[in-house]
């Protein structure tokens, strides 16, 4: 008897245990809170409706800046350096000495050609006044009139020696001008390889000065763009040193052929570089302005993403309670918006928050 009451109370419990294990299988999940994103429930989000304005139209190139004027100061006579008055990073004008050599030698010359000269004006005064008081002579037949000839062609000849010494102290006076190197414009000295003592010719740099205010960029257009660009067009470019900086200036020369090579324009662009900020050497990407605008959508930046692994970015759309995903071609941001040029149109509703707990179709509840 107590067998059977045994067997009877363990199928009961193995009864209990088999409802038990149904429930748990077939019980709904609890649903969780709109925040959290699940299929059951609305994600809460921001969002905002898409901007559409009218921006010019650009061409977009890169390119180099260069220094406006760039010149390799050499002396104009051999000698040896005794002075090198400027250094690396100095700003020099127009005729500021640069290098100066050793001039004794040439300021010899210019006195020697002094004392030439003081020696004929001497011999030319002397022949002037004896043919002065030979003239009345020639009237009272004192002397004959081959005498007084022979005065007169020493006058001449005098003052041609007189001329002659002149050329040769002016000759002297350039040598020794000669000797003094001076900056040809106002700019900043970018070398100077040279230093006292060292003998140079007129071969040698003894300094190099970059003129980079203004600054030059050099740009390649495509061949396909050339035809588009025009002198004085405005020109902005960014470059890596100053990040989020904007630089304008203006084409002031474009080459009137294109490479036989790239099939580029090259096109030359200015700007003022009052603070100096731009270098040359430095890599820029620029953007040129053409006269025409055209229809841009511009949304929030807190809009766009790229998912880890994918080429392009992506937006969310607000639509109908759901999101949509939306793939788009965008631009660089602008500030605080990003201009999209394709995948968007006027009136779609951008989602603004929480784009990594939401999929295409989520439902979701805007704020």
């Amino acid at each position: 008897m107590s067998q059977v009451r045994c067997a009877s109370r363990t199928l009961v419990a193995l009864g209990l245990v088999l409802v038990a294990c149904g429930r748990d299988q077939t019980a709904p999940p609890a649903a969780s809170s709109a925040g959290n994103g699940t299929a059951n429930g609305p994600v809460a989000v921001t969002a905002a409706a898409v901007t559409v304005t009218q921006q010019p139209v650009t061409i977009q190139a890169t390119g180099t800046f260069t220094a406006a004027e760039t010149s390799q100061v050499s002396p104009q006579v051999a000698g040896q350096i005794v002075a090198t008055p400027v250094n690396v990073g100095d700003t020099v004008n127009a005729g500021d000495v640069i290098g100066r050599l050793d001039d004794r030698n040439a300021r010899a010359r210019l006195a020697q050609a002094q004392a030439t000269l003081q020696q004929a004006q001497a011999t030319a005064a002397n022949a002037k006044a004896q043919a002065e008081r030979s003239a009345g002579l020639v009237k009272t037949g004192d002397i004959s009139a081959s005498d007084f000839q022979t005065l007169t062609t020493q006058v001449a000849t005098a003052n041609a020696q007189v001329a002659q010494a002149e050329a040769q102290v002016t000759l002297a006076q350039r040598e020794v001008d000669e000797t003094v190197v001076r900056a040809p414009f106002r700019g900043h000295v970018s070398a100077r390889p040279v230093a006292a003592g060292q003998f140079v010719t007129t071969a040698s740099s003894v300094a190099t000065i970059v003129n980079i205010q203004p600054i030059k960029l050099e740009l390649q257009i495509p061949e396909a763009d050339a035809a588009k660009i025009s002198l004085a067009m405005p020109v902005s470019v960014q470059v890596a040193p100053h990040p989020g900086r904007e630089f304008v200036g203006k084409v002031t020369a474009k080459n009137p052929a294109l490479d036989p090579a790239s099939r580029a324009l090259t096109v030359v662009a200015e700007f003022p570089n009052g603070d100096l900020a731009l270098n040359p050497g430095m890599f820029a990407t620029a953007a040129v302005r053409l006269p025409e605008t055209r229809q841009v959508i511009t949304v929030p930046k807190e809009a766009v993403f790229t998912p880890a692994g994918s080429p392009s970015p992506e937006v969310f759309v607000a639509q109908d309670g759901k999101a949509r995903l939306r793939v788009v071609q965008a631009a660089p941001p602008q500030g605080n918006v990003v201009p999209v040029m394709s995948g968007l149109q006027p009136g779609d509703v951008v989602i603004t928050s929480n784009p990594d707990k939401l999929f295409d179709g989520q439902p979701v509840s805007v704020r």
